[in-house]
């Protein structure tokens, strides 16, 4: 209560007094002290533990504030901090006040003061700024693969239950997949969507166009060529087919859409004169209401590329020898990252045997896969999931692949010893440029640890041991204190540890593909432990092959 009765009297020496407003919401309306003058806002609290920030909304426009503003949306809600941008203190909600009512005055400053500042915000959020610079939700439309030098794409609708939402693509198999893994139903439709592209910035105009005439001028003032190409379409017979017209631009700063209905009288009268409807356009048509579309792309270029600064894996081979615990996570990893994704992308899972019940507890898979081959349900899975990869799965023991090494990358996510011999023997005798990049657990779970083996001249798998006759198979980097603990079931015996282990050994594999990706996968050995294991500690280093090692032959 006394921290409510401080922020009442900050907000009353401010000059806001209440407002009615739904509960539990508070209202306050007043002005925030710009340079150039005073800004009505009404001020709307939802939540004392600002989980939200406030609502700041503009109740009027002073002449000093120019009609379209940045941050501020079609109702004239301020956004003054950026969502997460700022922890608010429940504790003191008082200050918390005071500092999103400073932010709003600052940023209310700079758009009057500051004609740059306006017109940069505006440019690099120039689609939000589009999409809901209008009172109408702007009809959201999914944007597929399109090839660059397309100049128009088919519509496709996805249905699920009551919900449509519209697909551009140049590929109807992209739309069969892609509405498989919806669960949508798919309709084709005769209509296109003109797709363009421009190098330029978006214009930032007085106010967005509303009309046909108004988008022709605002074209103009934006890309001479831009304005030039829809001009050309327009003077073309293709478009009278459709009873409106849409456009899809790439921009600098993401794709915007925009689109207008077509008079269907003289649509039909001017069907083999074009360039008449266009006229129409730029006279008596122009007072056309214009439509605007939010683009959302879903295209795998687009879903495995955004949240890096290095290619992913586009177009490249990677084959995982191991489903288990972790290789389904790696492989799960890897398909975020684009594997499996353009012409010549594939995913290759390897593993002959089927899911156990003794697998469920730490495998990415679940009981629908229950007794089903590791590799087939993982392929399954990750492709309801992500239908742009193209993904294989092979049920037979990685010794009956012949093609194993036809690959940009190997990731050995097998744990076997006996298998990471193998793989690394086969490299070495065929001297194959293919890199491996072995991926294990040590101990219960302790620590996970990593070898990226190339033709580059480091160390192999085996050169991790010491070659010691009166030693088997003795450690070259020694981690471990004590034995594991082991269990048996029935006549197996395993190495129990928690799910977090194939995670954190996932982890350390995709982060040294994300290295490779790139240019560099140094170092090329790397361990992790828990911050709480008793282990020795192993430095991440580049070791040399190993004096002796009997695979690699270093003598």
């Amino acid at each position: 209560m006394a921290a409510l009765g401080e922020s009442l009297r900050l907000l009353s020496s401010r000059g806001f007094r209440p407002a009615a407003a739904r509960l539990p919401c508070r209202a306050f309306v007043g002005s925030l002290p710009c340079i150039k003058g005073e800004v009505p806002v009404k001020l709307t609290i939802e939540d004392w533990d600002f989980l939200e920030y406030p609502r700041i909304s503009l109740t009027g426009r002073p002449s000093f504030l120019p009609e379209l503003l940045p941050h501020v949306d079609v109702l004239g809600c301020l956004c003054y901090f950026a969502p997460g941008a700022v922890t608010l203190d429940r504790y003191d909600p008082a200050t918390a006040l005071a500092q999103c009512l400073d932010q709003a005055t600052t940023i209310l400053n700079n758009i009057a003061s500051d004609p740059n500042y306006r017109i940069n915000d505006i440019q690099s959020e120039f689609p939000a700024h589009w999409e809901y610079g209008q009172l109408s939700s702007p009809w959201t439309v999914f944007l597929g693969d399109v090839n660059s030098e397309t100049t128009s794409a088919g519509y496709f609708i996805l249905q699920r239950g009551e919900q449509k939402n519209a697909l551009i693509t140049s590929d109807p198999d992209e739309a069969v997949r892609l509405s498989e893994a919806l669960g949508a139903r798919l309709k084709t439709s005769r209509y296109q969507c003109w797709l363009l592209q421009s190098d330029v910035l978006p214009h930032v105009p007085t106010e967005m166009p509303r009309t046909v005439k108004e988008l022709f001028t605002w074209l103009n003032d934006w890309d001479r060529y831009l304005s030039s190409s829809v001009q050309k379409i327009l003077g073309e017979k293709s478009y009278l087919k459709q009873s409106y017209i849409a456009f899809a631009v790439r921009t600098p700063v993401g794709w915007i859409g925009f689109g207008f209905d077509l008079d269907q009288v003289k649509r039909i009268g001017y069907a083999k004169n074009p360039k008449h409807y266009r006229n129409y356009l730029h006279n008596a048509g122009g007072d056309q209401l214009l439509f605007r579309i939010a683009i959302r792309e879903v295209s795998g270029s687009f879903v495995h590329s955004r949240n890096l600064s290095y290619r992913d894996l586009y177009n490249k081979r990677v084959t995982v020898v191991g489903c288990g615990a972790i290789g389904s996570f790696v492989a799960a990893a890897l398909v975020r990252l684009g594997a499996g994704t353009g012409k010549l992308g594939r995913l290759k899972l390897i593993d002959p045997e089927n899911l156990g019940p003794e697998n469920l507890g730490r495998h990415v898979l679940g009981y629908p896969a229950l007794m089903q081959s590791k590799s087939e349900a993982l392929k399954n899975e990750l492709l309801r999931q992500f239908p742009h990869s193209f993904i294989e799965a092979h049920t037979h023991s990685v010794i009956d692949h012949a093609h194993v090494f036809a690959a940009e990358l190997i990731i050995d996510a097998t744990g076997e010893e006996t298998v990471s011999e193998y793989l690394n023997g086969i490299r070495l005798q065929r001297k194959a440029k293919t890199p491996i990049l072995h991926v294990w657990i040590r101990g219960n779970g302790e620590a996970v640890q990593a070898l990226w083996a190339d033709a580059e001249g480091g160390a192999c798998y085996r050169c991790l041991l010491v070659p010691d006759a009166k030693t088997h198979r003795k450690e070259r980097f020694p981690l471990l204190k004590t034995e594991p603990l082991r269990r048996t079931d029935g006549c197996r015996a395993y190495t129990p540890y928690a799910v977090s282990a194939p995670m954190h050994a996932a982890a350390l594999a995709t982060d040294m593909v994300c290295a490779w990706l790139q240019g560099n996968p140094s170092p090329r050995f790397r361990t992790r432990s828990q911050e709480n294991a008793d282990v020795l500690r192993v430095k991440n280093q580049n070791p040399p092959r190993m004096m002796g090692c009997a695979a690699c032959g270093q003598h």
